[in-house]
């Protein structure tokens, strides 16, 4: 079991890391406008911000990845409902905290720079849930071996 438990773990810091990387390279292939000096500064700071959210988003990815190790615990791999908190309860909660702030800032600011972050987070949650599913699919196919 713990073979099956560190190979879904590797494959959820890959995601992981593969989505970082796409965020990164996303932000860098950002258009720019050329205009006066202010216009110039603003583009800079969000800029910064944007590389800001991008450290915020690798953090919370990897604690999600660490806490898929919580299903070495044999109480947690064999009940659904706990297996499914380690692999989808963190990232999900970090997204329902981006798209919340998401919402406010469009609609107050008509601001768009978690936009980018939003749609990652949810790509993670995505591939994610598609990892969760064949995890209990795996673990099932090993108890019924046993």
């Amino acid at each position: 079991m713990k073979k099956i438990v560190f190979r879904f773990w590797i494959i959820n810091l890959l995601i992981s890391i593969v989505l970082f990387v796409s965020y990164r390279i996303v932000i860098a292939e950002t258009s720019t406008t050329d205009g006066n000096s202010f216009e110039k500064w603003i583009q800079i700071l969000e800029l910064i911000l944007n590389i800001g959210f991008s450290f915020i988003y690798l953090i919370a990815m990897v604690i999600s990845s660490f806490v898929v190790l919580l299903n070495l615990i044999e109480k947690i791999r064999n009940n659904f409902y706990f297996s499914l908190l380690t692999f989808l309860g963190i990232p999900a909660f970090c997204v329902a905290i981006i798209n919340i702030k998401l919402w406010f800032d469009i609609y107050l600011n008509n601001l768009t720079i978690l936009r980018t972050l939003a749609i990652f987070s949810i790509l993670y949650l995505f591939f994610t849930t598609i990892e969760f599913l064949l995890f209990r699919k795996r673990i099932i196919k090993v108890q019924l071996n046993e």
